[in-house]
């Protein structure tokens, strides 16, 4: 269930981020309105994807820590942590049964 829900919510990120064709077509036409020099387009379009970059990171990191609060607040288990505790108790039944 997690994993959908923070899926869900990347794919809208996804969705939101913007191209590389569509920054250089920006920057480009910085250039031609000289708002920017020609010989900076190359820095400025990786300065922005770095930018775009970090906050996207920054956002999932967000998510993902609203998501697992939410689960805990409303004691949803994590799969992770259920299909730890099940192994455990199979463990504790060979136990049980060998004796």
């Amino acid at each position: 269930m997690l994993d959908i829900i923070k899926k869900s919510i990347y794919l809208g990120l996804g969705a939101a981020t913007v191209t590389k064709e569509k920054i250089e077509s920006l920057v480009d036409e910085l250039v031609e309105k000289g708002q920017l020099a020609k010989d900076d387009k190359p820095k400025a379009v990786q300065d922005i994807l770095d930018k775009i970059e970090k906050e996207e990171k920054e956002i999932k990191i967000k998510i993902d820590d609203t998501v697992t609060e939410t689960m805990n607040k409303i004691g949803i288990v994590a799969k992770s942590d259920y299909d730890t505790l099940l192994k455990r108790v199979e463990e504790l039944e060979k136990g049980t049964t060998n004796k």
